[in-house]
């Protein structure tokens, strides 16, 4: 437990790491973040947790509408978290039970804790920095199966268990009362392929944008397998990917012959904290790049600059390095998105679609076509919490395309009771099929 004063000031770190590092601030002396921050500590009057402070801070950040601006546990803490034992998803068709937990795969959420599907979705909304609802839904799917979330929203009894109201694949509503246990280890790696031959198709799936040895072992002998049979589609599955490294994104389109024209942009807010976990984007540092292209360099003391295009691809290829790449070209290209797709995985779909690369499949990515990002991570002491700070404005490819809150996929197919109760992937089955 915090006690008021220790309450107050991690707020008071986290209020001046915003003030001073956050992108929107250096524009906006009135950030509605900061502002909801100086009201929350004056309101706090009683001891609480530290799930309980993190949920209040995270729904003042949710002021500024930007994903990227939140509080997490840091991954230690999370990975050792007691959770429920099932797995959740919030797709277009409801709050949905994954394969290998407590309840029936495909089985529909009615309620939890005595809160209904409306209630958990405004509760989302309320605490979860967003810039769309895809988004908010997706990281409470993800977290509200978590002992101290569960706690923080008050949705669990003393005892921590928590009813569930629940709706099978085939029909008949029941309750049932589930207890936190100890987390199970994933099934499958972060990165890897899956082979379905008599569709001609291959879908390499991605968790998170990482372009260690691991990815790239796993990007080449899949590529060498789509050569090897002959596969005619290739379905990238960025699905619950909340992003990382865009290189990756060049990595991957290269395996497949593909050229990116249109790069993002960027527009970086310089500030102690970024140098200090990113300096490369001291103006300085990126002088030579501008240099190179017949640009004029930011000023050494710049405390905003922007990067065009075709500099951001150059500088995501140097940080490729000398991996060599199997290259397959001449397929079909397909990404698969839903609302869990946030960040640099929402940056490859972009690119796709403003490059006229592929064809997105699957729902609505998490964040918008242009938005915050460049994110820096701060650990808060004494919380076991690290701020995440945007610092810098990516924008979208195409500039002409316009601003969106979404990237809308081109095949809308969201994942479904009936196909998860079935043991089927909706959108993996309409790539297959067409």
């Amino acid at each position: 437990m915090l006690s008021v004063e220790q309450a107050r000031a991690s707020i008071a770190f986290v209020r001046a790491q915003v003030h001073d590092a956050h992108y929107r601030s250096l524009a906006n002396s009135a950030d509605p973040a900061v502002v909801q921050l100086a009201q929350l500590a004056k309101s706090l009057n009683t001891r609480l947790t530290s799930a309980d402070l993190a949920r209040q801070v995270n729904t003042a950040l949710a002021a500024d509408r930007d994903g990227h601006l939140r509080l997490e546990l840091a991954p230690p803490s999370e990975a050792g978290c007691l959770r429920l034992p099932i797995a959740l998803d919030w797709t277009d068709d409801g709050l949905l039970v994954l394969p290998g937990g407590a309840l029936p795969p495909g089985t529909r959420i009615g309620s939890i804790g005595g809160r209904s599907l409306d209630e958990l979705e405004a509760l989302a909304a309320h605490s979860i920095p967003h810039e769309n609802l895809y988004w908010a839904r997706s990281t409470f799917a993800h977290q509200i199966v978590r002992a101290d979330m569960l706690a923080a929203f008050g949705l669990s009894d003393r005892s921590g268990d928590v009813e569930v109201m629940y709706e099978t694949p085939h029909g008949g509503a029941a309750r049932i009362r589930l207890t936190p246990t100890k987390p199970t280890t994933p099934t499958r790696p972060w990165v890897g392929y899956e082979i379905f031959a008599d569709a001609s198709t291959g879908v390499f799936w991605l968790e998170r944008c990482d372009p260690t040895e691991e990815f790239f072992s796993a990007l080449a002998a899949f590529m060498r397998e789509v050569k090897r049979q002959g596969l005619h589609k290739v379905a990238i599955d960025l699905r619950s990917n909340p992003g990382g490294d865009a290189s990756v994104a060049l990595a991957v389109l290269g395996s497949l012959g593909l050229n990116v024209d249109q790069g993002f942009s960027v527009e970086v807010r310089v500030s102690k904290q970024l140098l200090h976990e990113m300096p490369m984007f001291d103006p300085s540092a990126v002088a030579p790049a501008f240099q190179a292209a017949g640009l004029t360099p930011p000023a050494a003391n710049a405390q905003q600059y922007w990067v065009p295009g075709p500099m951001v691809l150059g500088l995501l290829a140097q940080r490729l390095g000398d991996h060599p790449l199997e290259v397959v070209p001449g397929r079909a290209l397909y990404v698969l998105t839903d609302g869990g797709t946030f960040s640099s995985a929402a940056l490859f779909a972009g690119l796709v679609r403003d490059n006229h690369l592929g064809t997105l499949v699957g729902e609505p990515t998490g964040n918008s076509v242009t938005f915050n990002g460049s994110e820096i991570e701060i650990p808060v002491p004494e919380l076991g919490y690290s701020l995440h700070l945007s610092t810098a404005r990516l924008l979208r490819p195409d500039r002409g395309a316009g601003p969106a809150p979404t990237l809308l996929p081109d095949l809308r197919a969201p994942q479904t009771a009936v196909a998860l109760g079935a043991g089927h992937d909706a959108a993996i089955e309409r790539i297959r099929e067409l």
